[in-house]
């Protein structure tokens, strides 16, 4: 068992290394919920998320009021076996702002840089943008049909017909 969680980790791991956006559920002030796409850095050691967002975006405000989020990251419909059951991870975050200026501001722009280019350049000057860091609470793996399982802290743990039917009846 523990060699199968060791291999899903670093199924997780793989995915999102090597994605580079991520999809962010927020709630709005009336707590209606809206769905948008944000680049992101993921920091392997404190397995943290960073992302920059534009405050003309309203998910920007919504991350600005630190209420917890949702993420997911995808595997890409062009490269997976079956697009139905793509590979994907999905927290929930609790999320703090990065002050500009400061020192982490300065080093997540280095990594963005190395990740996407020039384009970060003009983002992380432009006045609108803000930084964020998304800090998972707990999340769930699809690893494709039949093969999910729930994330918190380092502790991976598959969910069968027993789990769901728990979940269900709440």
């Amino acid at each position: 068992m523990m060699e199968r969680t060791e291999a899903v980790a670093v199924e997780i791991s793989n995915l999102i290394v090597n994605t580079q956006t991520m999809t962010l559920a927020t709630l709005n002030s009336a707590g209606a919920p809206e769905v948008s796409m944000a680049p992101f850095i993921y920091e392997t050691t404190s397995h943290q998320f960073y992302t920059v967002v534009s405050m003309l975006s309203p998910h920007t405000a919504h991350l600005a009021a630190k209420k917890p989020t949702g993420i997911m990251i995808i595997e890409d419909e062009q490269s997976a076996p079956q697009v139905l059951g793509r590979r994907r991870v999905s927290y929930t975050c609790d999320v703090h702002e990065i002050s500009r200026g400061s020192e982490n501001y300065h080093l997540l722009y280095e990594q963005f840089m190395i990740k996407f280019g020039g384009i970060m350049e003009v983002l992380f000057e432009l006045p609108d943008f803000h930084a964020f860091c998304l800090r998972p609470i707990s999340g769930r793996y699809i690893a494709g049909f039949g093969k999910a399982y729930t994330l918190k802290g380092d502790a991976i743990a598959p969910i069968g017909p027993d789990d769901i039917q728990k979940t269900v009846g709440s």
